[in-house]
């Protein structure tokens, strides 16, 4: 007897682009602009490690995107939270903060 084992589904994740964007989380663009934004604030910086803190949700419809990078320059070690501030429902950008710790 012959099995195939074959899936019909093979080729839905042909394209690797693809399968990693399927893959991204829905706080990804907001990490990615957290990094890009510490960058510019710490230049010379090496962001050394990164932890997602949570989506929260404040008044008026507006949430928060909280990250926590860790930073290496010029020896010292520190940590920078950054705050993406969001309109939910839209998810408009209104401003980002970062707060050395």
């Amino acid at each position: 007897m012959l099995l195939s084992i074959a899936n019909p589904d093979a080729g839905a994740f042909a394209d690797p682009a693809a399968a990693i964007q399927a893959a991204a989380p829905a706080y990804a663009k907001w990490g990615k602009l957290a990094m890009e934004e510490t960058a510019k604030a710490y230049h010379g910086a090496s962001i050394v490690d990164y932890r997602y803190e949570g989506r929260f949700s404040g008044a008026e419809g507006v949430a928060e995107e909280r990250f926590l990078l860790w930073l290496r320059q010029e020896g010292r070690e520190f940590g920078v939270r950054v705050a993406c501030r969001v309109q939910q429902g839209t998810d408009h950008l209104l401003d980002v903060k970062l707060t050395e710790i």
